[in-house]
């Protein structure tokens, strides 16, 4: 029996190409694909998929909370985070949500493979270059380094992320989130504090470098 694999990514291209290595795999099945964090709950309560691979960064929500969605409706699904960000606070985030594996989108496509097989067998799969940066980050604990701590960022901060990097004036963006004005310009310069920016566009530079919006 063929195991069952839901795709979800915002970038088609990318869904497509995966799908067609993953069909290389002649006991893999890909039976559904998803572009937002909804579509993939509604996909995963419809199809029953035995495994997820799950972008990070979805227009709706984050990957992790998709995931969490999903663990909380079948608690048996696994799911292999996919993403372009290596910092280690997400790779916490996405453990603690329930993710089985985290496997980056620079990583060889064996990596993917790899990470599928481990945690199909019930295991827990970090790809060579995170277990690489984590046991970078032990290492340094052990010699008295000091590991920058890398800021966790709430939902409405890393939307509200988004729609300053996407060049939306207060205003906008406090339409589209449902605040005030003020309680924008607030959240905004918190958030700026937070990440240790002192403008907008450096505040749109960390989104980038950090992984939270493209190029």
């Amino acid at each position: 029996m063929n195991l069952k694999l839901l795709l979800v990514d915002d970038h088609p291209m990318l869904r497509q190409g995966l799908a067609r290595v993953i069909a290389q795999k002649g006991s893999i099945e890909v039976v559904g694909e998803a572009s937002t964090g909804a579509e993939a709950l509604s996909l995963a309560l419809e199809l029953s998929p035995d495994l997820v691979v799950m972008d990070l960064h979805l227009p709706d929500v984050s990957g992790i909370t998709a995931a969490s969605q999903i663990l909380q409706a079948r608690p048996a699904t696994r799911i292999v985070m996919f993403s372009s960000d290596p910092t280690r606070a997400r790779i916490d985030e996405a453990l603690e949500a329930g993710a089985s594996g985290y496997v980056l989108k620079t990583d060889a496509v064996a990596e993917l493979s790899d990470a599928i097989s481990a945690v199909m067998a019930g295991k827990i799969y970090l790809s060579q270059a995170v277990s690489a940066g984590i046991v970078e980050d032990y290492a340094k604990g052990l010699r008295g380094e000091a590991v920058p701590a890398q800021p966790t960022l709430s939902e409405q901060e890393r939307q509200l992320l988004n729609l300053v990097a996407a060049g939306k004036r207060n205003k906008e963006i406090a339409d589209e989130l449902g605040l005030s004005i003020k309680s924008v310009e607030a959240q905004r310069s918190r958030l700026m504090k937070k990440v240790g920016s002192a403008s907008s566009a450096e505040l749109v530079r960390y989104a980038i470098r950090e992984g939270i919006v493209a190029a």
